[in-house]
Formats: C-alpha cells, sequence, structure tokens
C-alpha cells in the first residue's frame, strides 16, 4: 500500500505534466499535425524497446531499474521547467523529452509489475494488481480535470514542477522497501535468433488458426480508429474551447473506461464472445459518429463515453477467447505476436492524424471549402473542427461496416464452435 500511494501520486502527477505538453504544443501551433507527433514520439519507444525492457527486467536488479528510471524521469521534468523559464523551448525539444521519458516508462513497467509478486503474499496479489489498475484509470480519470483547471493558473512550467515533486514520493516509497531479487540469468547469444524463430512459429501459427487473423486485424481496425480520435480530440476541443472543458471531456471518457471496466469485471460468463464482442463495438462506431455530427463539447463528451464505454468488455472477452482458444504451451509467443499486430497501428494512426485532419478534412469543411454547400456541410456544419467532426463521422462508420462483415465472416463467428478448448472455463 505505501508503494502504490508513491506510485500513484506519481502517475498522477505525470499526467498533469502529459496533458500540459499537449495543450502547449497547440497553444504554440494551432495545427493538428505537432499535436499528433507529440503521440508517435511518446508511443514509439513502448512499441520499439518494450521487448528489450522485459528481459533487462528479468536480468537486472528491480528497484535500481524504478528508481533510476524514477530519478532520471524527475531530472527531465524540471530542466523541461527550467527551459521554459528561459523561454527556449522549442516543439523539436519537447518531442525528445517526450521520447526519453517513455523509454524511462517503458523500462520501468515491466520491473515495476515483475516486483509485486516478490513483495506482495500470493492472496493479496489480486487485490495488489487491481490497485495497479486503479490508478491508471484515476490518472485518466483525475489527471485531465485537475490540470484543465490548473494550467490557466499556473501554466506547463507549473504542471512540470508538480510532476517533479510527486517523483520524491514514488522514490522515497520504494527506496526503503525490501524488494526480494529472483535469479538472474545469464542472456544466450541465440536470443535474437530465438526470437525471430518464435515470431515464424507465432505468424503460421495464427494463419493456421482460420479465423484468428481477420480478428487480429478487425481489432487493428479498433486500435487505429481508437487512437486517431483520441489524437484527434485535443485539436478539436481547444480549437474552439479552453482547457478546462478540454479536461472534463478527457474525464468523461475516462470515467466510461472505468465504469467499462467495472461492468466488465461483473458480468458473468458469455458463451458467445464474438458476436457480443462485434455488436459492443457497433454501438462504439455510433457514439464515434455522434461526437462528430454537432460542434458543441457536451456531444462530444457524450459520443466518446458510448464510443470508449464498451472497451474494456472487448477487450476482456478478445484476451479470454484467446486464453481459451490458444494452447497454454505457445500461448505466450502467439499472445506477443497479437499484441505487436495491435500496437502497430499507434504509430500509424499519430502519423496520418494530422495531415488528415489539416490537409484534407479542415479544409473541405472550411467556410470556403468543397463541402460547405454540400449536405455533409449543411449537415454538421463548417469553420474550424468541422473537419475533424466529419473523420469522427467517418471513422465510426468505418468501425460499424468492419463489425458487420466479421459478424458475416463464416471463420471469424464460429471460432467458438469450431475450435477446441485449451482450459475449461
Amino acid at each position: 500500500m505505501i508503494i502504490w500511494s508513491g506510485q500513484f501520486l506519481s502517475i498522477i502527477g505525470s499526467g498533469l505534466s502529459a496533458f500540459g505538453l499537449s495543450v502547449w504544443i497547440f497553444e504554440k501551433t494551432g495545427s493538428a499535425t505537432p499535436f499528433a507527433m507529440s503521440f508517435l514520439f511518446n508511443t514509439l519507444p513502448r512499441i520499439l524497446f518494450a521487448p528489450m525492457a522485459g528481459s533487462f527486467a528479468d536480468r537486472k536488479n528491480r528497484k535500481v531499474i524504478i528508481i533510476f528510471t524514477d530519478s532520471v524521469d524527475a531530472f527531465l521534468k524540471i530542466l523541461m521547467a527550467l527551459i521554459l523559464l528561459s523561454n527556449n523551448m522549442s516543439i523539436w525539444m519537447i518531442y525528445i523529452f517526450l521520447f526519453l521519458s517513455s523509454l524511462l516508462s517503458t523500462f520501468q513497467g515491466p520491473a515495476f509489475s515483475a516486483s509485486i509478486p516478490m513483495i506482495v503474499p500470493k492472496k493479496n496479489l489480486s487485490r495488489a494488481n487491481g490497485l495497479s489498475q486503479l490508478t491508471f484509470a484515476a490518472q485518466n480519470m483525475l489527471s485531465p480535470i485537475m490540470a484543465g483547471a490548473l494550467y490557466p493558473i499556473v501554466g506547463l512550467k507549473g504542471l512540470l514542477i508538480i510532476d517533479f515533486a510527486t517523483y520524491f514520493f514514488a522514490i522515497f516509497t520504494i527506496l526503503f522497501q525490501k524488494i526480494p531479487q529472483p535469479e538472474i540469468k545469464k542472456a544466450t547469444s541465440r536470443f535474437l535468433k530465438t526470437s525471430l524463430k518464435d515470431f515464424a512459429f507465432a505468424w503460421n501459427y495464427i494463419r493456421e488458426k482460420k479465423g484468428f487473423l481477420s480478428l487480429m486485424m478487425a481489432f487493428s481496425v479498433l486500435n487505429f480508429i481508437a487512437n486517431l480520435s483520441l489524437i484527434l480530440l485535443g485539436p478539436l476541443i481547444l480549437s474552439n474551447y479552453n482547457t478546462a472543458i478540454y479536461g472534463l471531456v478527457q474525464t468523461f471518457y475516462g470515467s466510461a473506461m472505468v465504469l467499462g471496466g467495472f461492468i466488465a469485471s461483473v458480468l458473468p460468463n458469455n458463451n458467445q464472445k464474438v458476436k457480443s464482442m462485434f455488436l459492443l463495438l457497433i454501438i462504439s462506431g455510433i457514439g464515434l459518429s455522434i461526437s462528430g455530427i454537432l460542434p458543441y463539447w457536451y456531444i462530444v463528451a457524450l459520443g466518446f463515453f458510448i464510443f470508449m464505454l464498451p472497451v474494456p468488455y472487448t477487450n476482456t472477452l478478445l484476451f479470454s477467447l484467446v486464453q481459451i482458444k490458444i494452447e497454454p504451451e505457445v500461448l505466450g509467443r502467439v499472445g506477443s505476436l497479437m499484441d505487436a499486430i495491435l500496437r502497430l497501428v499507434t504509430p500509424l494512426a499519430a502519423i496520418l492524424a494530422g495531415p488528415l485532419a489539416d490537409n484534407i478534412f479542415e479544409p473541405l469543411m472550411s467556410e470556403n471549402g468543397a463541402l460547405a454547400n454540400s449536405i455533409i456541410g449543411n449537415l454538421i456544419g463548417v469553420g474550424t473542427g468541422r473537419g475533424i467532426g466529419l473523420i469522427f463521422i467517418v471513422c465510426g462508420f468505418s468501425l460499424v461496416i468492419t463489425c458487420i462483415f466479421m459478424l458475416l465472416n463464416k471463420n471469424v463467428n464460429s471460432i467458438e464452435k469450431r475450435l477446441p478448448d485449451y482450459i475449461e472455463e
């Protein structure tokens, strides 16, 4: 509980600075592209270095990793604040800081999660993991609304200083906690070769399990749409409203994720997982389309609430389906490949989000744009942010169409009946 309290404060602080950095970038540029690029630099380390970070956590002292990464990240935050005070901060500097901070977080994550079973009794392990999940849920709910209210008062410098201060709590709670270290095994020189073989095996395995590859592609579409929409939510709101409203909208969809997670935890076992997943995602698509219809922030918030509410349960159903239908002895390799497939669309969404908004959809929906006097222009309006609204509508319909195709795909909707179970439910 002591370690959790320190990490809780630190993660809330990180949420404050992340919100402030994104707002600062949009204020300086007024463009969706630099805003979206910040997400790219924040995401890349998690994709590029996640496997290495896991191996590093298994072979090095985990307590040292946690303290070192927290200390360096704290230094980065105060360094950013000092550069801001000197009025020398540039956008490219923000990108570098985001990349480095995300890199540190990527290496800390496996070290921290692997330390939990070393310090928590087996009977309390579920509770400890639940507290960890609650921490990230609280970040999505509390950090945006707090940062949105504080930003006009203290600015980005103030949020960074608050974040810097929270690291002391995290480091202090870890410093005096004994974390047993498992036996450290030496890495083999054939690690890369073995990893490539495992990747090839997992790919062929998924292809042979008819329907699974299509299922992964469908969820990749969901991930792409979700990331694209969440990236463009900031430019849409900030181009028409202040930071407090932006924070409120983020908190609104964050609460949908928390509520969806709670619902997923109390619902009974579902024997029609595939059908349920895609029916729920149709509701998500409708919600996303609603968020783009009108330029009012509360309509956007309502649409994103509907969009995000089913996501935790659909993810739960997907994970359960994979665990049941994949042999336990290959689940690690196959699961890692599936996770990689789902993650790869995140940088693609970050790269495309800005140009799609700035160069295509916003000009189309400007007052003198090509669609200004069309049926679309008359229905959803024209002006700043209406191009992003149209993107949300298109993405929502695309998600609905993808789900309908999956429901009609015999290889996908027969997975539960056709493939054997490897664990009893």
